[in-house]
């Protein structure tokens, strides 16, 4: 009995001796001459393996985890970035930045957040493309639609009287429209044409600030002397 036993024990010793010999080899083999063994791969290679013994009458036996030396030797691991989450307390449009209304949810100021800023770095990557330095060309992007929303703003107010004159005509309009639609027409129709109308007078207004400020910023942000680092 104590034969057998003793042979099951050089079994074990002589398995588990194979598979950190198994494991260590490629790195031990790559290893240039003078250089220390890479015995941390030897070492993370063997975490978790788990020797299946069942044909000698053992059960399986779980090698156990042995700390994986990490950085460089007497170091510490290199820290890991932690990316800063978007503002949900402003809205962000280049180089503008106004308070978020309670009526927009945080969550869709952080998305509109990160979609502008998304592309404000894409326009400056275009820019770098073209000859600018990375510093000026974040300016100027962020010039471009910081000056194209403020822009946009302007027109939506000068369009305002007019578009204003415009629901006014659009309910009416609506209104005539839904009368043989009666009762349901007359609750959509008039909101429904009065929206198209303004809308219609606003956007042209709108958009036309939109590019004139764009033009506007991308001059002052070329021309615009950069922040001090």
């Amino acid at each position: 009995m104590s034969t057998q036993r003793s042979l099951r024990t050089t079994l074990v010793a002589g398995i588990l001796g194979a598979a950190v010999f198994a494991a260590s080899a490629p790195a031990l083999a790559e290893t240039p001459p003078g250089a220390e063994p890479a015995g941390s791969n030897a070492v993370a290679t063997a975490q978790g393996l788990v020797l299946d013994l069942t044909h000698v009458g053992l059960a399986p036996i779980p090698v156990a985890s042995l700390p994986v030396p990490v950085g460089e030797p007497g170091g510490t691991a290199d820290p890991i970035a932690v990316p800063v989450p978007a503002p949900t307390d402003v809205l962000r449009i280049g180089n503008v930045q106004v308070g978020r209304p309670d009526v927009i949810p945080p969550e869709q100021a952080a998305q509109f957040n990160a979609t502008l800023g998304g592309a404000e770095t894409s326009l400056a990557r275009m820019l770098d493309g073209q000859g600018f330095e990375p510093a000026r060309s974040d300016q100027i992007a962020a010039s471009v639609f910081g000056k194209a929303a403020q822009g946009a703003a302007v027109g939506a107010i000068v369009a305002s009287p007019i578009a204003v004159a415009a629901g006014i005509i659009g309910a009416a309009v609506g209104l005539v429209v839904a009368l043989p639609f009666a009762p349901a027409g007359l609750i959509f129709m008039p909101i429904i044409a009065s929206t198209l109308a303004a809308g219609m007078v606003i956007a042209p207004f709108a958009a036309i600030g939109a590019g004139v400020g764009a033009v506007v910023g991308g001059i002052e942000g070329a021309q615009a002397p950069l922040p001090a680092p």
